[in-house]
This record gives structure tokens, sequence and C-alpha cells, in this order.
């Protein structure tokens, strides 16, 4: 199964670091800010071919995360695309504290990961979301965290 992502980061290594994480799982596309990545997204469902899975960086300039996160669920419900139809999002972060993570999860994020990222907790994530299988992408060389 070739899962698309579309990670959503305004600093260009973080960026990178993410998509060669997820590149054993299928492809990514960058969006460098909330504007971009809706405008990928809705491209994307006009098109036929939705993304699977959002990696959604909070801090961001213009429209931060929780506006973009917000601005895709509200396509989604324009649309009648519901629970299984609907995109998986995770929450990229340096910002761990309480109120970012409750704010994110009201706004209907499916996981949440604090920076620096690793690894072995996006497969996890991606595991418990059901986007890929028990053993996929463990294997290879090292990634740099974010």
């Amino acid at each position: 199964m070739c899962v698309i992502f579309l990670v959503v980061e305004d600093d260009p290594v973080s960026a990178t670091v993410i998509r060669e994480i997820l590149r054993p799982f299928g492809e990514s596309h960058v969006a460098n800010d909330g504007a971009t990545a809706l405008r990928f997204f809705r491209e994307s469902l006009d098109g036929g071919v939705s993304y699977d899975c959002v990696f959604l960086d909070i801090m961001m300039p213009d429209m931060d995360g929780h506006e973009t996160l917000e601005a895709l669920r509200g396509e989604e419900e324009r649309r009648n695309l519901w629970g299984s139809d609907a995109v998986r999002v995770v929450m990229v972060t340096a910002l761990g504290d309480f109120e970012n993570v409750r704010m994110s999860f009201r706004e209907q994020c499916d996981g949440y990961l604090v920076k620096p990222i690793r690894r072995e907790r996006v497969f996890a994530l991606l595991r418990e979301l059901g986007l890929v299988k028990e053993s996929a992408g463990e294997t290879g060389g090292s990634i740099p965290s974010v």
C-alpha cells in the first residue's frame, strides 16, 4: 500500500527529515505554509486522489497549524468527508504543553508528535492510525531526528 503524505513545515531541514522518515511508506508532498497546504489539499480532493495523512507543524507564519487544521477539517465537512474518509492529521511541533495538545485534539487531529521527531515514534503512530503494517519501513539506515 502506497501512502500519500502532505508535510506542512516551514523549516526546510525539518521538512526534509520528516519526508525521509516517511519515504519507505509512499510519496510525500511538502507545503511550506498553511495556505499552500490548503491549496494542495483542495487540489488533491478535486483530482480524486486525496492525501492519506498530513504532518502539520503548529508554529508557522501567517496561518499556523491550528488554523490550517481547522481549514482542512472545514474543507472535508463541505465535501461530506467523515470518519475513515477524512485525512489523518498528525501535529508536529516543539510545543508539548497541555494547551496546545488539548487544542489540537479538540480541532480533530489524530496524533501529536513533539520535536525532536524520532523515526520509531513516527512508525508506531502510523501503525496506530492503520496506515502501515506492523513491520513496514523499519529497515534501512539511520535518519536524523528533527
